[in-house]
């Protein structure tokens, strides 16, 4: 901390650590909470947002004021009231009252464990008078009587005469923190500032892990870490900004980064902002008001991109995206997502980062325009095969897949044909998507000349009407099963003598511009695509006729 004329300054710098920048702009964040204001005036604390610097009187005045800030933000938006009550002793109203208990949030309960409420001042049992005895012993037979209240209400540590105590203010969640913000001769792990620091534990950085595993990667690491009080405090400020989705024992999460402070402030504001939904008991997220089901981390990545992206199109309006400050930036900044199971602890599975957004906004432009737009969550909401007997979660593997390909701008026509056939039923556009997929790739190498999509369309349209009417799979299940070109080509000329007639719509022909195209290379891509469109028929649209009449019958 600086001191200058009498004047200490606290000035956050980037750490180059998407958790710790996050969480410095989320602490600033709050300091302009009405609340917190309020605070810093009372005690002459000035914030300069720009600059991201805390000026106060004394360094005691400072750390004060931050720590206050982090509990209130503690005690605010990462906790949740339970049902149980307790009771608490007022003393200025020298009254005996309930106060409801709270308990973290799923999200930070899942990352903050073993934090007990700090009980500052303490009303002993033995020291009540007898007046205090009996209004207390009144309070408690009222309380514990009443219907609404299902756990009984006493003293703290009622089985030790001695200790037994009631609190003397309500008690509140804290997260145990140092805040130290004076110089020392450590250097902080994540920042470099000379500090006297902590040794951070996960509650500090999610992924933080002891000596004894880091003594695999680098037997030369003594696997110890200093963190100063500003990371200390970003740290803790960080949870009220990441987006997350947990779905039971699943957890997902997300942070962007930038090059600045500045810069990532500037993300942050462009980033629409849900309070946490429930869509079931055990089902949270603060990224979108869409139910969602993800287990997996591409898949809970894609659902984030589909939310960023429709609220761009919501407040951007009429402008082209690709021309908008706020698309820019979240176009071109990265993105680190995590994914992990919680059990006794928190375990990370899956890690990876991201930087396209760009691309794949652009994708979705193309796949959610005109009238065959495409409804990205309920696409992706159809992306799981039904439950069996035996299974707890519906299986979601092929969304899982299918996603991790989109997010590598990867083919995704073998992933799709697998999933079709599993699913056993048309998905609502999914013909459209992968259409639009395939000829507006963004890799070149998977991306197909749009006579060719259409010559596979007709193909798979002819031969999935001809097995929904006849109810003969052998011609779609011999094309799926086909092991190399020659089968391939093979099985299609079978085809076109087993579907010879008009009577679901039409012969099979197979053009010449299709058979001098397909080679060893792209015969797999071929075949995928003829089985998913005659698993998935385009959508019907209305003949002329259809639309004439209904006009009729609206005059």
């Amino acid at each position: 901390m600086q001191q200058t004329n009498d004047i200490f300054k606290a000035e956050f710098k980037e750490t180059g650590n998407y958790w710790l920048d996050s969480g410095i702009i989320s602490l600033f964040r709050s300091f302009d909470l009405p609340e917190n204001r309020e605070l810093a005036l009372d005690i002459g604390i000035t914030i300069d947002g720009r600059q991201f610097i805390v000026e106060g009187a004394s360094e005691e005045k400072i750390t004060a004021f931050i720590k206050e800030v982090v509990d209130n933000l503690t005690n605010t938006n990462y906790i949740t009231y339970t049902k149980n009550k307790d009771i608490w002793y007022d003393g200025e109203a020298d009254e005996f009252k309930l106060y409801q208990k709270t308990n973290f949030t799923p999200f930070y309960s899942a990352l903050i464990s073993g934090v007990i409420p700090s009980i500052k001042q303490k009303l002993l049992l033995k020291n009540m008078s007898l007046e205090q005895k009996t209004k207390f012993d009144d309070t408690i037979k009222f309380f514990n009587e009443n219907e609404d209240q299902k756990a009984k209400i006493g003293p703290k540590q009622q089985n030790n005469p001695d200790k037994a105590y009631v609190p003397m203010d309500a008690p509140k969640l804290s997260i145990k923190t140092k805040l130290d913000f004076g110089t020392g001769k450590n250097s902080c792990s994540f920042c470099g500032r000379p500090t006297k620091g902590i040794s951070p534990s996960g509650v500090n950085y999610p992924w933080i892990t002891s000596a004894s595993k880091l003594k695999n990667f680098n037997s030369m690491h003594a696997g110890k870490s200093i963190m100063c009080g500003y990371c200390e405090a970003a740290s803790i400020a960080a949870y009220d900004l990441v987006r997350y989705h947990i779905n039971g024992d699943r957890l997902f999460m997300a942070l962007p980064h930038a090059e600045s402070l500045g810069e990532l402030k500037l993300v942050w504001n462009d980033i629409q902002s849900y309070n946490p939904t429930e869509g079931t008991e055990y089902i949270f997220c603060n990224f979108t008001e869409e139910r969602i089901t993800a287990y997996h981390i591409s898949e809970n990545f894609i659902y984030l991109a589909i939310a960023m992206y429709n609220s761009l199109k919501n407040y951007i309006s009429q402008r082209e995206m690709k021309n908008d400050a706020a698309w820019q930036r979240l176009a071109s900044k990265r993105w680190y997502a995590s994914s992990g199971i919680n059990g006794q602890s928190l375990q990370f599975r899956k890690m990876f980062e991201f930087a396209r957004f760009g691309d794949i906004f652009r994708f979705f432009d193309y796949v959610t325009k005109g009238e065959e737009g495409v409804d990205l969550y309920r696409l992706f909401g159809d992306l799981f095969v039904e439950k069996k007997r035996g299974v707890n979660i519906a299986n979601v593997i092929y969304r899982e897949k299918i996603s991790e390909n989109l997010l590598k701008f990867e083919d995704i026509t073998d992933k799709v044909e697998q999933f079709t056939f599993e699913k056993g039923r048309p998905v609502e556009g999914l013909h459209h998507f992968v259409k639009i997929y395939m000829t507006k790739s963004v890799n070149e190498v998977n991306r197909m000349d749009a006579q060719i999509i259409e010559i596979c369309e007709k193909i798979g349209d002819r031969i999935g009407k001809y097995s929904y009417f006849s109810k003969d799979k052998g011609v779609l299940f011999g094309l799926r099963n086909s092991k190399n070109l020659t089968e391939f080509l093979e099985n299609l000329n079978s085809a076109q003598f087993k579907m010879p007639n008009e009577k679901y719509s039409g012969r099979l022909d197979i053009p010449k511009e299709f058979l001098l195209t397909i080679n060893e290379k792209n015969w797999r891509q071929y075949k995928s695509l003829i089985t998913i469109f005659a698993k998935n028929p385009p959508p019907k649209k209305e003949s002329v006729t259809e639309i004439k009449e209904t006009e009729k019958k609206e005059d």
